[in-house]
This record gives C-alpha cells, sequence and structure tokens, in this order.
C-alpha cells in the first residue's frame, strides 16, 4: 500500500523525467531497493511469483539462493515516519470529507484548516497535503470553533451505570464544560463532584459530537482535526470542470493506444456555457494533454458528460 499507493504514485513525474538526473536516479534506486527486499519476504509464501519478479530485476539465478533480508536499523528515522503518517492520516480524513461534502477530487478548493499545534510538524512537507486533497491554500488555526461546534454529551451506556441518580446533573455538567475540563477529559484526568459525590470521568463515558458550520466539513480522527471550506468560487468551479475534460481526454488518449508522449490536437463540440467556463484554463487543458490545439468544432459524434455538460471530443495523433 505505502510502495504503490503512496510512494509510486506521488514520484510518477520523478519516474517520467526526461533527463536521467540525480532525482530521477534516486527514485529508481529506491523502488529498486524495495522491491528486491519485497521480492525476498514473499519467497517463502509465494515462492513462483517472487522467483520471477527477482530475477527479472536482478539478472540472478533465483531469489532462494539469496539471503533472507535483516532489518538495518540504520536506515530507520522515526521522526519522518510520523510527520508522513500525520500527513497520510489527514489526507485520508480530507478525502473522505470531501465525499460527505459530495465535493469530487478533482474540484479544488479554496482552503483548508488545520491546528496549529502541528504546524511545526508538517509546515514544510503539507505541499502534499495541498496536491492530494486539490486545495490552494492550508490555514493553520489556535482556535477551530468558530469552523465547528462541540457537543459533549453523557455516553449513556457507559455513564448510565456510573452516575446513577446523578445522570441528569453530569448531563447539565457537559453541556456547560470548561476549556480547561475538556483537556483533562482528554487525558483522562477529569474528576468532578456532583451532589457531594466524586466522579472520576474518562473519555469513554462521553460522546464527544462535533457538527461543522455552514460552508465548512469537518473531519476528526485520534485527535487530529480537518477542516475543508465547501463554499466554491465560480472560478473554482471552472478549474474543476478543466480537470474533469482532462482526465476525459487522458482516458481516450489511453484508449486510442497513444504513446504517454504523443503530442495531439483536440477538437470539442459543446454549449457556450461550457466553452466560456474552460476558456483560461485552455492553456492549462493542452499542458496536462501534451495537445498543440484545442479547438471548438460543430458535430463531435462521441459525446461525453463532463460535470452534467454534454460535449463531444475527438482527438487526432501528430506525426513525430
Amino acid at each position: 500500500e505505502d510502495l504503490s499507493n503512496w510512494y509510486i504514485r506521488r514520484n510518477r513525474r520523478r519516474f517520467w523525467g526526461s533527463e536521467l538526473d540525480t532525482s530521477k536516479k534516486a527514485v529508481y534506486q529506491t523502488t529498486y531497493q524495495v522491491l528486491v527486499g519485497i521480492c525476498k519476504l514473499l519467497a517463502p509464501i509465494s515462492p513462483y511469483t517472487a522467483d520471477v519478479i527477482y530475477r527479472n530485476l536482478t539478472d540472478e539465478k533465483s531469489v532462494h539462493l539469496a539471503d533472507y533480508p535483516t532489518t538495518d536499523e540504520s536506515m530507520i528515522n522515526e521522526v519522518i515516519e510520523k510527520r508522513m503518517d500525520l500527513v497520510i492520516n489527514l489526507i485520508s480524513m480530507g478525502r473522505n470529507s470531501r465525499e460527505e461534502a459530495k465535493i469530487k477530487v478533482r474540484q479544488p478548493i479554496q482552503n483548508i484548516v488545520l491546528d496549529k499545534k502541528i504546524e511545526s510538524i508538517i509546515s514544510d512537507i503539507d505541499s502534499l497535503i495541498k496536491e492530494e486533497l486539490n486545495v490552494k491554500d492550508i490555514v493553520y488555526m489556535d482556535d477551530l470553533s468558530e469552523y465547528m461546534n462541540i457537543e459533549y454529551k453523557p455516553n449513556f451506556k457507559l455513564a448510565g451505570k456510573l452516575f446513577g441518580k446523578d445522570i441528569k446533573d453530569f448531563t447539565n455538567y457537559l453541556a456547560n464544560i470548561s476549556v480547561e475540563d475538556i483537556e483533562l477529559l482528554n487525558n483522562d484526568k477529569l474528576v468532578i463532584t456532583l451532589n457531594d459525590t466524586e466522579y472520576k470521568v474518562t473519555s469513554d463515558l462521553v460522546d464527544k459530537r462535533i457538527n461543522s458550520k455552514e460552508g465548512y466539513n469537518v473531519a476528526v480522527e485520534n485527535n487530529n482535526v480537518i477542516i475543508l471550506n465547501t463554499e466554491l468560487s465560480q472560478d473554482l468551479i471552472n478549474e474543476g470542470l478543466a480537470r474533469e475534460t482532462i482526465s476525459k481526454v487522458q482516458n481516450m488518449r489511453k484508449s486510442n493506444g497513444f504513446d504517454i508522449a504523443d503530442r495531439i490536437n483536440i477538437y470539442y463540440s459543446s454549449n457556450d456555457e461550457y466553452s466560456m467556463n474552460i476558456k483560461d484554463y485552455l492553456e492549462f487543458i493542452r499542458s496536462e494533454t501534451l495537445a498543440i490545439n484545442i479547438e471548438r468544432v460543430s458535430n463531435v459524434e462521441d459525446i461525453t458528460d463532463i460535470n452534467e455538460y454534454k460535449v463531444g471530443i475527438r482527438l487526432e495523433k501528430l506525426d513525430k
């Protein structure tokens, strides 16, 4: 999962680089080292597949003649791993939040809000979050309350047994809980007194409910918070339309059997609204699809749906 859906995907532009520079050599060397190691680990479980891949990679006789890998602790950097795990977790939360808000991944959004306390940990690599969540900006805030409402209520299944007749007073206490007590609650150190009875309140006794304020969508997991600005300007909507168009063209390139480096012309037919909305992004579409020209014509038969617009698209491969 980390190799294919993160490392390889995140570094695809380095793999595609036209020059064999230091960056391209490094990404190939890293991938080679990991794949060889995986083959050795898989050999006892999947002997034939591991052997074929290993021999193709190394030109050696067999993976079963190689030493089983051992841990090189000098290569482990727990600080980097924790930072990257946090970034990956925030991206996963953001994608789920996008899905909940019914905003496609290819639709750019203006910003997301993160807790100020993690800024020093990830600020130099938060560009990964911007790219993966297709967001223009990241805002770090000390106080997240202006974007969400938080309600604290008893987890009646557990709290009812402990508080008994005091459960109503416990409910009233949680409705007005202070910031200081919330901090104690989060660390399972909260002790309160109700009707002369002392109770130790742990986080499992409390149901924390988070509601997003209008224009935002909040996701919370393991004390991490990510808040998406769900308001879409017309410029953002138009860029999302351009990105969807690029995706359609790339899929057509693939189905037409074009080489990854082939230059093309794009011919499209559409209504005036679609044409007007993408006009500021034609250069972006050209660069992403390796198109030399994009021309609006009439009566293209291959009709596709792009964000509810009916658009005809035809591609022409150019001679090298």
